[in-house]
């Protein structure tokens, strides 16, 4: 017990004695914490800059244009005489998005046909376009609305029955968990989860393979190896606790980031999830033979995680291969549990399946660390007993 409690504490030394390793640790995920928070902190697109191509210059054309110029979501910077300057002035950075205005557009207005509007967006950003395809949708069917009930009235219909003939089915429309389409509620955590799963798999991936490179696991002989995957996954453990602690303490009270489920839920969820990471990041460090060779792997295996664990992508868009592909990932997993509990606000019975998931990676895991490196640390021993007994049949052969 007390070569074990020396194991924990020289591992915390080794980290002490190299403060670039805690700084990345620690640091670097609070450092992505907030560099997200303000990044998303408007959570949507506003102000955005639109340009006007108007072959029907006309009032109706300007009360159209207005209504865009009236909206928080909006900027018309100016007018372009065709489209192939709207296409240059979308290269050169001037706008975003345009309306462009048929020249038939106030004419088909007025004798009661259909006058359609373009509206257009650079999409490069898909942000850009979706957000003015919606958002504009919305401006123009107002509009829209508006122009045929004033018709109808003019026609001596009253507003209820005018309204009634041009919408003779209503509708309304709410969202539910993220009703303002917040990008930020989902980008930040995931962004910040990612960096945390890069940072500590990274790290756990060199701690056993640095023991066998440097040739000192002679110093850590009398703990049984078994004792010594489990010693240094605390280690990481405690770590990577405490810094995803702080981590979602300033995305909930600085950024506003809804946190509608206990936090009971949310640590003992978040617990198994980087329980998991460690756990991979150990194995990978038993399996292969140097740290180099060992963070590979990890790098390997984390950087398409990102977009099969559905974060950046649904999965159910997926081929049935990369949905059961992403299961692999524990980042998949937290992905589902997120949305669970931060927004919905889902207790433990909601998340079952999925922590199920996570225990299942990190027992196995770890559990496939325990054997590679105890056969690893037996061949060590034999090849050093081994080491005496050449010697001294060299000796006795001279």
């Amino acid at each position: 017990m007390i070569a074990a409690f020396r194991l924990f504490f020289r591992e915390w030394l080794y980290l002490l004695k190299r403060p670039r390793t805690l700084i990345i640790m620690i640091l670097i995920p609070i450092f992505a914490t907030c560099i997200c928070g303000i990044s998303f902190e408007n959570g949507s697109f506003s102000h955005l800059k639109m340009g006007v191509v108007d072959y029907s210059y006309s009032a109706k054309t300007r009360e159209v244009v207005e209504a865009f110029q009236q909206s928080s979501f909006f900027d018309v910077v100016g007018y372009y005489e065709n489209e192939d300057q709207v296409e240059t002035a979308m290269k050169d950075g001037e706008i975003v998005g345009c309306i462009i205005f048929p020249a038939d557009f106030t004419q088909n207005l007025l004798q009661g046909r259909q006058a359609e509007v373009l509206l257009g967006s650079s999409a490069v950003n898909m942000g850009y376009g979706s957000t003015i395809n919606l958002r504009g949708a919305e401006i123009l069917g107002t509009i829209s609305a508006q122009t045929a009930v004033k018709g109808l009235v003019a026609k001596g219909y009253t507003v209820n029955d005018a309204l009634a003939k041009m919408n003779p089915v209503g509708y309304s429309i709410r969202q539910w968990y993220n009703p303002t389409n917040n990008f930020g509620y989902f980008l930040t955590f995931g962004f910040v989860i990612a960096t945390v799963q890069q940072v500590l798999i990274y790290f756990a991936a060199i701690s056993l393979a640095r023991e066998k490179e440097s040739d000192k696991l002679g110093e850590i002989k009398k703990v049984n190896p078994i004792f010594q995957v489990i010693i240094k996954t605390l280690v990481y453990y405690i770590i990577s606790m405490g810094t995803w602690a702080a981590c979602s303490w300033l995305m909930v009270n600085k950024f506003a980031i809804p946190m509608r489920g206990s936090f009971d839920v949310w640590f003992g969820y978040s617990s198994l999830f980087l329980l998991a990471v460690i756990a991979m990041g150990q194995l990978f460090s038993a399996i292969m033979p140097n740290p180099v060779f060992a963070t590979s792997l990890s790098l390997v295996f984390t950087s398409p995680s990102l977009v099969l664990s559905g974060f950046t992508w649904p999965t159910m868009s997926f081929t049935s291969f990369y949905q059961k592909l992403a299961q692999v990932f524990p980042l998949t997993h937290f992905v589902i549990g997120y949305r669970d509990v931060a927004f919905m606000g889902c207790g433990f019975e909601a998340i079952h399946d999925e922590m199920m998931i996570l225990g299942c990676i990190s027992g196995g895991c770890l559990i496939l660390s325990c054997l590679v490196w105890l056969i690893k640390v037996k061949h060590f021993e034999k090849k050093q007993q081994a080491i005496p007994e050449e010697t001294e049949i060299q000796a006795m052969g001279r």
